[in-house]
């Protein structure tokens, strides 16, 4: 594993100091979630998968900041929002810190920053795919496993890849 330097994002915790938690403990971490990745169904028809809601919120609740990604055709359902921080339409190309992205197509892991630790949610990568994903879940709540796993074991604080 690489030691990675920890960059702060926006979130301002209770004591003013920009990118650490609420109790000034250390860097806030960005997930961005694609709606489809948390969400059971296809087409239009798409609601949020409870246990992938259960997992987001422990991670919210252990001060992660989560970002739903509307990218396609999906609108989150009123529990996703309900966990979420903000919905945007793509993850910016530049996160502004080191962040996780859980990502239901490996279309969507192409050319992201070195901040940026993609996660395939579900099927498994295809054998000799030039696309490639930093790693693959079964699903949410895995991925949210390892996250906060190497959220806890990460020194100062800084996250692990």
């Amino acid at each position: 594993m690489t030691q990675l330097e920890s960059f702060p994002t926006s979130m301002e915790g209770a004591d003013g100091v920009e990118g650490r938690r609420r109790d000034g403990s250390r860097p806030v971490t960005d997930v961005y979630v694609d709606v489809g990745a948390a969400s059971i169904g296809s087409g239009a028809l798409w609601s949020p998968d409870p246990e992938a809601v259960r997992a987001l919120r422990h991670l919210a609740d252990a001060g992660v900041r989560i970002v739903l990604v509307r990218s396609g055709v999906a609108e989150p359902g009123d529990a996703l929002r309900a966990v979420a921080a903000e919905v945007v339409r793509a993850v910016p190309d530049r996160p502004r810190g080191l962040s996780w992205y859980l990502a239901s197509d490996i279309a969507r892991c192409r050319g992201s920053s070195a901040r940026l630790r993609t996660v395939l949610i579900g099927g498994a990568q295809p054998s000799g795919s030039v696309r490639r994903c930093d790693a693959h879940a079964r699903d949410v709540q895995a991925a949210a496993m390892e996250i906060l796993a190497a959220d806890a074991m990460a020194p100062h604080g800084g996250l692990t890849v």
